[in-house]
């Protein structure tokens, strides 16, 4: 079996995941009318930037159908025999549908995995899918594994403000307007492929609290590597990154940019804690 992994630029790449074997579909974001494939900015800073000074009604583009399958068939030209797929939550994006009804005219063991999720727990789904590969796990054994595994997937989304998630249209106009008079802070959290509103408070300290006593919960039941994500603030991320380390020696908390398309639709300055546990 020569297996390829195929995703989407929902996962944030850096030199610390294995790269061998990937291959990568580009969502865009349009800003100002503009398109952008989130492959095309120079670093995460120049997007947050610009994301910062001319975010207010930006949106986001599913790769084309063109996209996957010049991909699929690049795959399918480097001789691989095997694709696992892992795509967000398909209540969110499209992505997905296009994935697996491209992947239906070629001729590999494909499996197009609805990720439930995004950003660092779809990334740490990958890796560890990766894992299973290099103990020779069978494709059956890889794909059960990580059907399973997706279930335990859990992404805490902070946003500084509900601007840009009333423009995306995940609140309505009415919250939007009570939050600003009202200066009151949501949590949102991305589980099993819908964001649902988890918290709202007047202030961060309950917010806070509430975060805090889930991700000791999470530790306590076997999860060993966290991400915290940030739009744009990377201090704020790494002094949540600081408060996690306090509450194991056994825990290993990865800071990184959101992916452009969760920016996009949460807005500047976004916080978000995420994991999936490999050991249910």
């Amino acid at each position: 079996m020569k297996l390829a992994w195929l995703i989407d630029t929902t996962t944030y790449i850096d030199q610390n995941i294995d790269e061998k074997d990937l291959f990568v579909v580009s969502l865009s974001t349009i800003i100002e009318g503009k398109p952008y494939k989130d492959t095309e900015f120079e670093s995460s800073k120049s997007f947050f930037d610009m994301l910062k000074d001319n975010g207010n009604g930006a949106k986001t583009a599913q790769p084309t159908p063109q996209d996957f399958i010049e991909t699929f068939q690049q795959i399918e030209d480097e001789g691989y025999t095997h694709v696992i797929a892992i795509h967000p939550s398909s209540s969110l994006s499209g992505t997905y549908a296009s994935s697996l009804s491209n992947s239906k005219s070629f001729p590999m063991k494909i499996h197009v995995i609805d990720s439930g999720t995004g950003s660092y727990p779809q990334r740490a789904l990958i890796e560890y899918g990766k894992q299973l590969y290099d103990e020779n796990k069978s494709f059956d054994e890889i794909v059960n594994k990580l059907e399973n595994i997706k279930q335990t997937s859990e992404l805490y989304l902070l946003p500084r403000n509900l601007q840009q998630l009333k423009n995306s249209g995940r609140v309505s106009n009415s919250k939007y307007l009570l939050s600003s008079l009202l200066h009151i802070k949501l949590l949102l959290k991305l589980e099993h492929g819908t964001i649902d509103l988890e918290l709202k408070s007047r202030g961060m300290k309950k917010i806070e609290a509430y975060l805090i006593k889930r991700i000791n919960e999470m530790i306590d039941k076997g999860v060993t590597s966290i991400g915290v994500l940030h739009a744009g603030n990377e201090r704020e991320a790494h002094i949540w990154k600081e408060r996690i380390l306090t509450l194991s020696n056994d825990i290993n908390v990865y800071v990184e940019p959101l992916v452009p398309v969760a920016s996009v639709h949460t807005g500047f300055g976004t916080i978000g804690i995420g994991w999936i546990n490999t050991t249910e």
